[in-house]
Formats: C-alpha cells, sequence, structure tokens
C-alpha cells in the first residue's frame, strides 16, 4: 500500500488548464493561474504537477512558498523561488538587467553590487524580478510556483499582483496557491481573475467515485475492489479531502482493520475513524512506529517550520549525522518528510498539515523545552541570524516562554524589515517586539522604529494611538528620537 495516491485524481480539467498554460508561457504567450481551495484539497500537488509538465516541456522552474510557521518574512517566497534557479546553475547573464540588478540585491545577497542600494520601491523590484524571469524563459519559457500565498508578506503580494498584470507577452507562467480562508492572497487571486489578468481554479473536494478512485490508487487495486465499507468510511469521514483520505486510509491499514488477503483488501473488525483528530492521531502514530529518537527528531523540525536543515537538528538534539539520517529516512519511507531538493541537507514535511499535527501531539511544556533548543541550535550555528533566522529564533523563544529575548529578536527583525523597505512586515514584526518588550530602552528603541515604519505605512491613526506611550517615555528622557 502506498501512503499517497501515485496519481492526481479528480484533477483533469484543472490539469488541461495548466498544460495550455505551459504551452502559452514557452511559446512566449505569459500568464497567471491561482490555485485556490481548503487545505489539504491538492493545492500544492498540483502545482508540482505543473513543475514536472513545465519541467518536461523544456522550461525553466521556481518554486518558492509562504512562510507557514512563525511570523511573516519579507520576500520569503520570491527569494526562495531565485534561489533555487541559483542553485540548479542554469543562472541566465545577469548583466542584461542592467540597472535592475542591484535592486534584486533585496532578494538575493549574492546579486547585489558594492556599493549600491538594494531599497527602494516595491514596483522597482517588482520589475526587476518580471525582467529575470523573462530572461530566463527567453526561448524556452520560464514557470514561477508560488505555494501557499495566504501565508507570504504584504510585499511579496505587491510583487506578485505586478507580476500578474504585466506577465502577458513574456514567456513566463506564474502559478499561485492559496487556501480559501479570508485575507489579501485571495482577495488577490479573485481581483485578478474579475479582471482578466488571471485564471482562477477552485479546487473542490472530490467526489464519492473520486474517493473511491484515490484509495484504489493507493492501495493498488481497481476501483470495483476497494471494500464497499472501505469506501464509504473514507466518503463520510474525509468529506472528500484528498489529504485525509489518504490519512484515514493509512490509518486503517496501520491499525490492521484493513488487510490483504487472496481475495484482495478486506476489513477486520469495525471500522473507526474521525475527523479531524484522526488525522492528528494517524501522524503520531506513524512517528511513534519509527521510535523515540525519530519521533524527538520529527517534532524538532515541526518547531522550526515545513523545512528544515539538518545542521539545526544535529544540535538541537545532539545526534550524530548516521542517526539522523537513519531516523530521516524512516520518516522518508513512512511517507511523513522527503528530501527538499536541490537544496542540500535540507528536509521538508511532504504537507504543512504533518507539521502541524506533530505541534498539536506535543503537551505545552514538551514544545517549550524542544522550541527552546531548536532555537539555541540556530542562534549557535547562524551568529547574527541574518536573513529568516532571525524572526524564526523570535517565535522559538517566544514558544520557550522567553519573551525577553523573543521581543528583543523580533525589534531587530523589524529594523531590518524597515531598512529593506518592507514596512508592512515591519510594522508586524515592531508591534510584536513593543507587545514584548518590558525593559525601558529596549522599548523605547522599539517604539521609535515602530513609529517610523507606521509614518512610511501612511497608518498615521495608529501612531497617534501611541501617543501616550510616547508621552510617558519622554518623561524618562528616552523618547527624543520620534522621527514621524
Amino acid at each position: 500500500m502506498q501512503t499517497r495516491s501515485p496519481i492526481v485524481v479528480g484533477r483533469e480539467a484543472e490539469s488541461g488548464v495548466l498544460r495550455r498554460a505551459i504551452g502559452d508561457a514557452r511559446g512566449g504567450r505569459g500568464g497567471a493561474v491561482f490555485l485556490v481551495g481548503e487545505p489539504g484539497v491538492g493545492k500544492s500537488r498540483l502545482a508540482a504537477t505543473a513543475t514536472g509538465l513545465a519541467f518536461d516541456a523544456g522550461l525553466h522552474t521556481l518554486r518558492g512558498r509562504g512562510s507557514v510557521i512563525g511570523p511573516m518574512v519579507p520576500y520569503r517566497p520570491l527569494t526562495e523561488a531565485l534561489l533555487s534557479l541559483l542553485r540548479a546553475g542554469d543562472l541566465p547573464d545577469l548583466d542584461e538587467l542592467g540597472g535592475y540588478r542591484p535592486v534584486l540585491g533585496r532578494l538575493v545577497p549574492d546579486w547585489a553590487t558594492p556599493g549600491a542600494t538594494t531599497g527602494g520601491s516595491v514596483v522597482v523590484l517588482a520589475e526587476a524580478v518580471l525582467r529575470l524571469l523573462a530572461i530566463a524563459g527567453r526561448g524556452r519559457g520560464c514557470l514561477l510556483v508560488l505555494d501557499d500565498l495566504q501565508d507570504a508578506d504584504a510585499e511579496t503580494l505587491a510583487v506578485v499582483e505586478y507580476l500578474v498584470d504585466n506577465v502577458a507577452g513574456q514567456p513566463v507562467l506564474l502559478a499561485g496557491t492559496v487556501r480559501d480562508e479570508p485575507g489579501a492572497a485571495v482577495d488577490l487571486a479573485r481581483s485578478a481573475s474579475q479582471r482578466g489578468a488571471a485564471e482562477l481554479l477552485e479546487l473542490a473536494r472530490l467526489n464519492r467515485g473520486q474517493v473511491t478512485l484515490m484509495a484504489a490508487s493507493c492501495l493498488d487495486t481497481a476501483p470495483e475492489r476497494v471494500p464497499a465499507a472501505v469506501a464509504e468510511q473514507l466518503w463520510a469521514d474525509s468529506a472528500g479531502n484528498p489529504f485525509v483520505v489518504e490519512e484515514l486510509l493509512h490509518g486503517m491499514v496501520a491499525g490492521g482493520l484493513l488487510v490483504p488477503g487472496g481475495d484482495g483488501w478486506q476489513v477486520a473488525g469495525e471500522l473507526r475513524t474521525e475527523v479531524p483528530a484522526a488525522v492528528v492521531r494517524s501522524i503520531a502514530h506513524r512517528t511513534d512506529r519509527l521510535g523515540e529518537p525519530a519521533r524527538t527528531l520529527l517534532s524538532v523540525a515541526a518547531v522550526l517550520g515545513h523545512r528544515f536543515p539538518l545542521a539545526v537538528l544535529r544540535a538541537a538534539t545532539g545526534t550524530d549525522d548516521r542517526t539522523i539520517l537513519a531516523n530521516l529516512h524512516a520518516g522518508v519511507a513512512a511517507q511523513l518528510v522527503t528530501p527538499d531538493e536541490p537544496a542540500p541537507d535540507w528536509y521538508a514535511f511532504r504537507h504543512p498539515l504533518t507539521a502541524e499535527a506533530l505541534l498539536a501531539a506535543l503537551d505545552p511544556g514538551r514544545r517549550a523545552d524542544l522550541s527552546g533548543r531548536a532555537a539555541d541550535a540556530v542562534e549557535q550555528l547562524y551568529p547574527g541570524l541574518a536573513g529568516d533566522w532571525c524572526p524564526l529564533v523570535a517565535s522559538l523563544r517566544l514558544a520557550a516562554g522567553d519573551t525577553a529575548r523573543a521581543g528583543e529578536l523580533f525589534a531587530v527583525a523589524g529594523r531590518r524589515a524597515l531598512d529593506d523597505g518592507a514596512t508592512q512586515s515591519a510594522v508586524a514584526l515592531l508591534e510584536r517586539a513593543h507587545g514584548l518588550l518590558t525593559d525601558v530602552p529596549a522599548l523605547a528603541g522599539a517604539l521609535d522604529d515602530l513609529l517610523l515604519a507606521l509614518g512610511e505605512a501612511g497608518e498615521f491613526d495608529r501612531a497617534l494611538g501611541l501617543a501616550g506611550e510616547v508621552a510617558e517615555l519622554g518623561r524618562h528622557g528616552l523618547a527624543d528620537r520620534r522621527r514621524i
């Protein structure tokens, strides 16, 4: 039995749209497609299918993902996507970008020109990204996949909107996945569709027949040979969500409720499943079967997020490379994690819900302990906490109960975002710092930066709401640096 269906079920129409759009991009007629739906409905899997189709057609393929756990990080999906282009070793001639090359230094430091500024307008940055994609796709096409845009920062969404509105006539296809929950990302997708700038593919749940077909695919049998009781239970409890179908089916087999026999798969005993708690229990059961070292390893990985490096796991657990790799290989075999190619020594959970389920299985004390250990490991390995590490460690320190250190790091991350021109992200990070810091000088510094960020974001009412606190700090002689 396979935990994941080897085929994509019930998405023939959507696959056809993506196949056509890929062909158009290869021919120089760019466009944008948004895959929208609930968690677990198959957005990322369909995006992965599009990536495979594009790769087979000879297109450049880039892929980035929004942050799932922790605060939003400016431009993370775009940076990850461009780094995948860099790692692939098929980088176009950046000199063709002319004056736009230094601007991309905001996303990839290696591309910055010494002495040149990397700040400035988000629109200019978006145009620089568009020109890079157009160069990469010249004569062959380019596919940019951005997963989990609902977790992306405001600046990333601004760049995405610009790309959507200007990609026509370029050899570039933008494909984004978005959860259908209220937020800026889904609003962007729907607005782009309404004005004809993008195609919106809303992924529905599977119907009864498709659930049975998915189960048959996992069981490597014909749909008519799936026991009727199993098909009925899967349909009733999954409500047609593909991820839940796979998890429930795995639970049936692992629990000995569905067993192979001479006449095919047969039910052994009474089928008992619950949704959604069954998803958490199923994943917890699969990790338990791997043993305590593997469970601890995957729990540390879960507090780090959807993706995680071996170096941090090694430092956080005190485990040698051989043991770590053995446990991770067991996790790969259990289809909980997968190597995060082409990044060396990085792994990722097969689905963001896997990490969420592992976190849900931890009691508060255990989660705090693992978060603290992970934070210690990251700070040891990456002094200065450049890039995404700073807000991640801030979140880990907060989960560990170290609010003072968390506030300090949120303030640092906020100042960096402000310096990079990511004002909305700066506001969010500095507000986190403002709510956590109690040390008066540190609080004054964070408030100073927050006021500046609010001013640059045009949110003057929110800035004025802090007037009382500014006056109080002024009585301590610590509010004399106001810049708005």
